[in-house]
């Protein structure tokens, strides 16, 4: 009997990738109800943390993970003579959604900033979080399962390899 269940590690890039979204989605399913909280209670403790949280994870993990995407799993996939033609042009479209997230981003973290620090702040999350989930719901359901099963095991553990390098120091 497991007690507690593990996250991937960078042995197991897809799934750490994987596990990111499911971070992700947690932190949406935490600004949507974010809103609602602040109307109800304004800038409490409990809003403060809720927003410091997101930040940190938005402003570190989030760009390391949109990095493990556009350097290291993209490139490989679209250089795979059996990627989907299917997909190609979504893929391409997956690197520069990030740039249109991260915008979203930039425009949703000052009303944040400003939670943590007690005041009162008009968030309104809902176009980020949209897309987010449109998002991850094509990587994890179209490109992610053709990565397992294209790329060789070795493939996998240079890509593992590579996210390790990019948080020096750091577990998943």
């Amino acid at each position: 009997m497991q007690l507690f269940s593990t996250a991937p590690g960078f042995d197991d890039p897809i799934g750490l990738l994987l596990a990111c979204h499911g971070r992700i989605l947690g932190h949406c399913e935490t600004l949507e109800r974010l809103p609602g909280h602040l109307a109800a209670h304004g800038p409490n403790d409990e809003a403060r943390q809720a927003a410091g949280r997101i930040l940190r994870y938005f402003h570190t993990a989030a760009p390391l993970h949109h990095a493990d995407e556009e350097e290291n799993l993209f490139p490989l996939l679209a250089a795979h003579p059996d990627f989907p033609e299917s997909l190609r042009a979504p893929l391409q479209n997956l690197g520069a959604q990030h740039g249109v997230l991260e915008a979203a981003w930039g425009e949703l973290a000052g009303g944040l900033e400003a939670v943590v620090a007690g005041r009162p702040a008009a968030l309104s999350p809902e176009l980020f979080i949209t897309m987010h989930r449109a998002h991850i719901a094509l990587e994890n359901g179209e490109i992610f399962p053709v990565a397992a099963r294209l790329l060789t095991t070795d493939t996998l553990a240079g890509i593992g390899t590579a996210m390790r390098a990019r948080r020096p120091g750091a577990e998943p």
